[in-house]
């Protein structure tokens, strides 16, 4: 009998053991600007919901709240969070030729339905605020659609605008262009979160992201 409960306590704590390695693994997969399973997602369930990287940038004055350019090092991206219409067929990939001969990350879409992506990450706003939202981005056919938007969320993070501003890129195939939307913060808006929305076959490079306060 003694054995036995020796044998389940050991069992127990490597269970333990385990299960925290996994969990410190999964704090440090959440950062990384990749998908390492295209069909499992842990987020949404106890604990892992609060091991997801979640950040609230407030603020202050006017400047750079967000300044993202994926360069060789930058590994612990915030920009991991994808969503596709087809499942399956997007996937994100770094480059080493990005804007100005720096790294960057792209999209790879093998489907003509739409995709975005968007950082995890929330900016505490104020109504009356003025903000732009910019970046440069490269694709690889003129049939492909890319775009920038800003979602807006009230004071308990739940969306209430979809669109709260959304600008659309056409740059010629194979060439950097830069894309830049600005927007007030109308009433009703306690935080905002910029998204890049694309649809269409192809690569779509982006680079250089900044949001910036007026």
């Amino acid at each position: 009998m003694k054995g036995i409960r020796t044998i389940l306590v050991k069992s127990l704590s490597i269970g333990c053991l385990a299960f925290g390695l996994f969990c410190v693994a999964y704090y440090f997969k959440s950062r990384l600007p990749f998908e390492f399973s295209k069909q499992y997602s842990l987020h949404q369930y106890v604990p892992f919901k609060y091991l997801v990287r979640d950040d609230t940038l407030t603020v202050s004055r006017p400047g750079i709240v967000m300044a993202d350019n994926f360069n060789k090092w930058h590994y612990f991206s915030r920009w991991y969070h994808i969503w596709m219409q087809e499942k399956k067929m997007v996937d994100i990939e770094s480059s080493e030729n990005g804007y100005q001969g720096s790294a960057c990350f792209a999209i790879l879409s093998r489907s003509l339905k739409s995709w975005y992506i968007s950082p995890v990450v929330y900016i505490r706003v104020t109504p009356g605020d003025r903000f732009s939202f910019e970046a440069v981005l490269m694709k690889d056919f003129p049939e492909q659609t890319a775009k920038l938007q800003v979602i807006g969320y009230d004071d308990r993070r739940v969306m209430v605008q979809k669109k709260l501003a959304e600008k659309s890129v056409d740059p010629i195939p194979g060439q950097w262009g830069l894309i830049r939307v600005e927007f007030t913060i109308p009433s009703g808006i306690t935080y905002i979160t910029p998204r890049i929305r694309g649809a269409g076959l192809g690569r779509t490079k982006i680079d250089n992201i900044r949001v910036s306060m007026k």
